[in-house]
């Protein structure tokens, strides 16, 4: 949106105005709305705050909604809002506490980029925006201009005066700048009644220059705000300068606009004050609002932007505070010379392309290029450029607006640097998190081996010492037995010790077997596997098929083993909880791999287990299976529904591998 500058009739800026400050007493007294969604960001803002005498934190709330009705009945004169809350957010509540209590100043709080955010709580009518990292340092000064403004009825901004100029070429060339501007210009005296209307006024307004010179300048203030001219009246004969004062105005339509005013005294050449001049930008587009400021450059010699303008030869013929302090070249030494004092030569070309372009009549936006300074250094800058008209409608010359991004050009390279270190960080933190991944799956396997090498050692010693002295005991309970054959009585009894023992000898047998099957050894899986499935069903309920390949033959003993307590662990599982009653087992062979699948016809898994136990959730012993064959780069795959549950894996045969050899991990196993 344009900017607009409220009455200038003269061509030189004063920057001496000095602000009255209000004393200590006046801004004493406060009643402050505390709103935060964090209690702790509360508490230490409160703390901050209690060491001011006369400040009271009159209540505290958590969102939006709360604090819009926090303040209905309590009545603050500030409100700290944070912007960012669940619920209503601090942009949304700051506009409803303007439209319900315009007396009421928000101050918004925030962790943002400060560049959104302030736009943000100008649109919105915030008086003023503190970024979060800097509340220890800055938000008391601001609660205190804030207060120094409420009393004083002003907020900021900046003045133009305008002196006569010497040169009657000079005042054509401004005359020109103003009225070709997209900016309003409009001038009034002390009693507030308009002296000047350009035609950009006309045209936000909608009122012509005849229906508005002469008229008063509430003809553009809603009524609601009227208060507010009285006060800048009263500051305008004091002398003093008033800055961007966010407020509201109102077109010929009814319609209002959201925008900020700067305001200065104009003085006679006696030095009198006589009116007032006012600058007015829409914030709701703060960004072009600075664009259009470009098209003032060769008369706001305020501005912290370097301000100059050349005509279409490329001659410089204004040149303000700013540029002097940019560039190192005084006035004196500027005007008159060609653009290309202040461009590299590497540069030149651009100038080119710009007075084209502005011959065309087209504005030039944040075009980022390099300047050099007197001493030769070079800033990066952004330029704002626009063509000026004369009252003809002719172009004759163009304005710029540079503002140094050094500093962000800096930002910039320290963020890229900064994104380039998190990158190799990121990168490295990958590597660790691999590695120690790696080592977390190692250590898992060999927990696992030395289990089954803790479960072979046990089945031994129950084979060769238990088993072996239960089948000692036995033979000598029959020898016993024939010797009391003569005693009915006692053989009766030795029997039922002969049947004891009998029972123990084939538990410890099959509990051998389980732990470690001497079948997998000495005949191969296939026959441990008909062993281990006749065995549940001889047990249990469970009937089990097993299909296994003719070409199946003997595989590495490591992986034999694998495959064993593979099946092994999805028997128990189907025993344990599937309630099924049948079962089969599925195996066979390719040249480089061996496959096996267990069924059944239980209830199956729910999809929440299921997908719990797919993407590796512990339970079932599942985790256990998966590690086996991942050691051996295999794969499991799980599917179930109501019908049963199907686990399906498929494992390399190793190359280097035979039957006969891993010795060393089949003692592992």
């Amino acid at each position: 949106m344009p900017a607009f500058v409220l009455g200038m009739s003269q061509s030189q800026i004063n920057l001496s105005i000095p602000e009255r400050k209000l004393t200590s007493r006046e801004m004493s007294q406060a009643r402050i709305l505390l709103v935060d969604d964090d209690p702790r960001v509360r508490r230490v803002i409160s703390t901050m705050l209690s060491h001011h005498t006369g400040w009271e934190i009159c209540g505290e709330a958590g969102d939006g909604q709360q604090s819009v009705d926090l303040a209905r009945a309590m009545n603050p004169d500030v409100v700290l809002m944070d912007v960012s809350m669940p619920g209503m957010n601090g942009l949304d509540a700051t506009r409803v506490l303007r439209r319900e209590s315009p007396r009421v100043d928000v101050i918004l709080v925030s962790q943002s980029d400060p560049k959104i955010i302030s736009r943000q709580a100008a649109e919105v009518g915030a008086r003023a925006y503190c970024c979060k990292s800097d509340l220890a340092r800055n938000l008391v000064p601001i609660i205190e201009r804030t207060l120094e403004d409420r009393h004083s009825k002003h907020v900021e901004g900046a003045s133009l005066i305008f002196e006569r100029s010497h040169s009657d070429q000079a005042s054509s060339l401004l005359a020109a700048i103003v009225d070709s501007s997209d900016d309003v210009i409009i001038s009034k005296n002390l009693d507030g009644i308009i002296t000047s209307w350009n035609t950009s006024a006309q045209r936000v307004f909608g009122y012509s220059s005849k229906e508005a010179i002469g008229a008063h300048i509430t003809l553009i203030i809603p009524k609601d705000r009227i208060p507010e001219e009285d006060g800048i009246i009263s500051r305008v004969r004091r002398g003093e300068r008033i800055e961007h004062f966010d407020t509201v105005r109102q077109r010929k339509d009814g319609t209002l606009i959201d925008i900020s005013l700067t305001i200065s005294p104009v003085r006679d050449s006696s030095g009198r004050i006589v009116g007032a001049s006012k600058v007015a930008r829409e914030i709701t587009d703060r960004k072009r609002a600075e664009r259009s400021t470009g098209l003032l450059a060769a008369i706001v010699d305020s501005s912290d932007d370097a301000i100059v303008s050349k005509t279409l030869d490329g001659i410089i013929t204004s040149w303000n505070k700013s540029a002097e302090q940019m560039f190192g070249y005084l006035s004196e030494e500027a005007v008159g010379k060609h653009i290309t004092l202040i461009i590299p030569r590497d540069r030149w070309d651009e100038e080119a392309c710009i007075i084209d372009r502005l011959r065309r009549g087209e504005r030039v936006d944040h075009f980022q290029t390099v300047r050099r300074r007197k001493d030769d250094s070079l800033v990066d800058v952004s330029l704002t450029i626009s063509p000026v008209k004369d009252s003809s409608g002719n172009i004759v010359g163009a304005s710029k607006v540079a503002r140094d991004i050094s500093a962000a050009v800096r930002a910039a390279e320290a963020l890229r640097g900064s994104e380039e270190e998190l990158r190799r960080l990121s990168q490295s933190l990958d590597q660790q998190v691999r590695s120690r991944t790696g080592e977390l799956q190692e250590l898992s396997w060999q927990l696992m081996r030395l289990r089954d090498e803790e479960r072979r050692h046990v089945a031994r010693e129950l084979h060769d010492c238990a088993g072996q002295s239960l089948a000692v005991l036995a033979i000598e309970v029959d020898q016993l037995l024939q010797r009391a054959s003569t005693s009915p009585g006692l053989a009766a009894e030795i029997e039922q010790i002969r049947e004891t023992v009998r029972q123990l000898h084939s538990d410890i047998r099959t509990t051998s077997y389980l732990l470690h099957p001497p079948l997998l050894d000495e005949s191969g899986l296939q026959a441990a596997i008909s062993w281990y499935a006749g065995g549940i069903t001889e047990r249990t309920a469970l009937h089990i098929d097993v299909e296994i390949s003719d070409d199946l033959g003997r595989l590495p003993r490591d992986l034999e083993l694998v495959l064993f307590r593979f099946i092994q662990e999805a028997l128990t599982n189907i025993h344990r909880h599937a309630s099924a009653t049948k079962a089969s087992i599925i195996m066979s062979r390719s040249q480089a791999n061996v496959m096996a699948e267990v069924r059944d016809n239980g209830s199956g898994m729910s999809a929440e287990r299921l997908c719990q136990v797919s993407s590796g959730g512990s339970g079932l012993g599942i985790r256990g299976m998966r590690e086996r064959i991942r050691q051996f780069q295999g794969s499991m795959e799980i599917h179930s529904d109501s019908t049963g549950t199907n686990v399906f894996v498929e494992v390399p045969i190793p190359i280097d591998q035979d039957p006969a050899q891993s010795q060393d991990l089949q003692a592992a196993l």
